[in-house]
């Protein structure tokens, strides 16, 4: 792929792994802010609003999952001398990231505001810590993955980035020990055909951004929304369904269409330029829940809740005698899987996970586009405002089969990606201008400029060219 590297090459650590039998404890600070109740939308709108800034405070946040391969070519288990558990007891000795465990099993590692956590069927993500620029992003990802390769190389790991796991089905895939996993896993055949899909089989790359206040924040999900067809298609990278080729771009974004509708989907009127949080949050509070959270003195334990019980019954019923509190709408929130989610910040959740050098690519494009007035007001006339009348389901399952040859009518996805890059272009250059950024940033948006105009190759081509030469994850694992 054209690509002018943005940073020093990735290598690998040359300190020792030493006291690998030292004990791992747990370093979790206990939950006070959290605990206030919840006892209206109206609160759990302040809640997100809490997190808004000003222009010169925000910052960037970047979260990217991927397969573990063991020297055997499969994924990684939990448990084994090479296993999940294993590389985070790695990390945490080596490196000073401090363990979360769920009884005696370390579940996550946090260190400096970044986080590795592990999904359903072990695949591996960095929550990284809120930076402010896509430079602090790049040099966080040269310091995790020169980190994760000196810890990895010794037990013979490897990495995998791709959108979908390309050879597991949901039952062969390695299932992990958390609690909330086993509930979600009984619960999702119920929903939708994909849902077991989704938690075990696919990796992604999402963007964190931050919101001045309230119509700050609905401009950013209305253009979130009307930009995902195509993001799933400049970053489509899973071309597979179970083992086979699913004749599509990206199988990844189509799975989300049948896991639960009723949680992935809020509606059309995210689209509108009149919605207000307190609709999102109406929305969300309607949606049943996975289970409450009990915090006792032997720790946190999950309490089974009817069927259909929605947060809004939480708050109108309690449960077993106690209110919902912060906390527990903190978690409610993060069970829900659409497309742009609100927390106390914006995600971004569209894209397929990509090789490492292309990591910088998707908060590059958000900073240039979403933090740059000019380039924000382009791209919401472009694909929000532009684009009325148009079916916007059918877009993104044109952009989920076809990649960046979708089109709707006269609605071609490729020509809408050129000029929503050209504008990200032109924001990211403000921004570095300006001191924001290094100009080293702009190159990542270069080289989503060169996928949308054809100049290099889809990765999703890339990929399934790969694999079909050497049918293993360990084909396309990167160094």
């Amino acid at each position: 792929m054209s690509h002018r590297p943005a940073s020093a090459p990735i290598t690998s650590l040359e300190a020792p792994i030493t006291s690998l039998e030292a004990p791992i404890t747990s370093l979790e600070a206990p939950i006070t802010s959290l605990e206030a109740p919840i006892t209206s939308l109206e609160d759990c709108v302040q809640w997100a609003l809490e997190g808004a800034k000003a222009p010169s405070g925000r910052v960037i946040g970047t979260e990217y999952e991927r397969i573990a391969i063991g020297p055997d070519g499969r994924p990684l288990p939990y448990d084994g001398d090479v296993s999940i558990r294993a590389l985070l007891e790695a990390l945490c000795r080596a490196y000073d990231w401090r363990p979360k465990l769920e009884g005696d099993r370390v579940i996550a590692a946090l260190k400096g505001g970044a986080s590795i956590t592990l999904e359903p069927a072990g695949q591996f993500e960095l929550s990284g810590a809120p930076l402010a620029s896509v430079a602090a992003m790049v040099a966080e990802r040269d310091a995790h993955l020169a980190e994760l390769e000196a810890v990895a190389r010794p037990l013979g790991i490897s990495f995998c980035y791709v959108g979908i796991n390309p050879i597991d089905t949901p039952q062969t895939a390695p299932k992990m020990p958390k609690e909330r996993y086993k509930t979600m896993r009984a619960w999702m055949p119920n929903v939708g055909t994909l849902g077991l899909d989704m938690m075990h089989l696919t990796c992604t790359v999402q963007v964190n951004i931050d919101f001045r206040d309230e119509a700050d924040a609905m401009t950013m999900l209305r253009l979130g929304y009307a930009a995902t067809p195509v993001l799933i298609a400049l970053f489509a990278n899973s071309p597979w369904s179970r083992g086979r080729d699913a004749q599509m771009a990206s199988f990844r974004a189509h799975v989300w269409t049948d896991v639960d509708t009723t949680r992935c989907d809020p509606g059309d009127w995210v689209y509108d330029r009149g919605t207000r949080l307190l609709d999102y949050a109406r929305w969300a509070a309607g949606v049943p829940m996975y289970f409450a959270e009990h915090r006792g003195p032997d720790g946190v334990t999950l309490e089974h809740l009817p069927d259909g019980f929605s947060f809004a019954d939480f708050i109108e019923r309690g449960v077993n005698g106690r209110e919902p509190t912060r906390a527990d709408w903190e978690t409610h929130v993060g069970t829900l899987f659409p497309d742009v989610r609100i927390k106390k910040h914006i995600e971004i959740r569209g894209a397929d996970c990509v090789p490492p050098r292309l990591l910088p690519a998707l908060p590059a494009l958000a900073a240039g586009v979403f933090y740059d007035d000019q380039a924000r007001d382009g791209a919401v006339a472009l694909l929000a405002d532009g684009l009325e009348g148009i079916d916007r389901r059918k877009l993104r399952a044109a952009a989920c089969a076809d990649g960046l040859d979708a089109a709707v009518g006269d609605v071609k996805v490729r020509d809408l990606a050129i000029e929503l890059v050209g504008l990200a272009r032109e924001g990211l250059t403000r921004r570095v201008n300006k001191g924001l950024d290094d100009a080293s940033s702009v190159t990542y948006v270069e080289a989503l400029d060169g996928l949308a105009r054809g100049q290099a190759r889809p990765l999703w081509q890339i990929a399934a060219e790969k694999l079909a030469a050497k049918p293993s994850l360990m084909s396309l694992s990167e160094p």
